[in-house]
């Protein structure tokens, strides 16, 4: 009987030992995810991001942002690209956790994923042919063509706003196609993101294009990083990094680093 008790005995610690084993790489598996982060985005154009030529790395200032953020809160980045309509669907199924780019901060979308704090804000810029000194604003390009990129908010604007200007609306699939017709009078102005235009200009100033100083922006908003859902810790640790960044100059710094400006006081 007393064989029979410490057989029973050995056999109950044994079980507690490759139990308390498997606990511990179960921890271990969870505490190395959480250290890293999948990151996505859509390399979309510079100043935001996008692919460096040369090195083929990503980069920009939203990118630094994210990177400067996953430092702070003691995470490493994994980042991959993707086209602007999935970066949401991949937060909401698990194949990314963040989004870095230009993406405004909205009721709708914040329904799906979450936001930290802004980050940045902006609104469209308008550019014409550097001859012309007289445009000031929509009102002033009635019957005339106006370039956009495929994708963007801009084409919806301008066709709401066609019912009074009578205006043709030519859809481009890259920037710099659309940036090539300005500089050639192909087309009569452009919009697009006002941060890209003067980004642009400011790298290469002999660019043949105006930028319409005081033109004011119908589409403005603030740009927030997108969370899943899922990862309300990390929400909170990025928004206590934002504040930290908007306190100690960082994201300063890095607005100045890439031609950018935001008041965020």
């Amino acid at each position: 009987m007393k064989r029979i008790l410490m057989a029973c005995v050995t056999l109950i610690l044994l079980m507690g030992v490759v139990g308390c084993g498997k606990n511990t790489s179960t921890s271990g598996e969870a505490s190395t995810k959480d250290k890293e982060i999948k990151v996505i985005t859509t390399a979309g154009g510079y100043p935001f991001n996008a692919t460096n030529p040369k090195t083929n790395e990503i980069e920009g200032f939203i990118i630094e942002i994210v990177d400067e953020l996953a430092k702070k809160s003691d995470v490493k980045v994994q980042i991959s690209t993707g086209e602007w309509n999935s970066l949401i669907p991949s937060l909401k199924s698990g194949k990314a956790d963040v989004i870095a780019d230009a993406m405004y901060i909205t009721d709708v979308r914040k329904k799906q994923i979450s936001f930290t704090d802004p980050v940045f804000g902006f609104g469209e810029g308008l550019i014409v042919p550097e001859g012309d000194t007289k445009t000031k604003s929509l009102k002033d390009l009635k019957g005339k063509v106006i370039g956009v990129q495929m994708g963007t908010s801009f084409k919806d604007m301008l066709e709401k706003e066609n019912k009074s200007l009578n205006i043709e609306v030519k859809t481009y699939q890259t920037l710099s196609d659309l940036l090539k017709d300005i500089q050639t009078n192909r087309i009569d102005a452009a919009l697009a993101d006002a941060p890209t235009f003067s980004y642009f200009k400011a790298k290469n100033p002999d660019m043949k294009y105006r930028i319409v100083d005081g033109y004011v922006p119908s589409l403005t908003g603030e740009v927030g990083i997108g969370v899943s859902k899922d990862h309300p810790e990390l929400l909170k640790e990025f928004n206590k990094a934002i504040q930290e960044m908007k306190e100690d100059g960082t994201l300063k710094d890095i607005y100045k680093k890439w031609g950018v400006e935001w008041d965020f006081n």
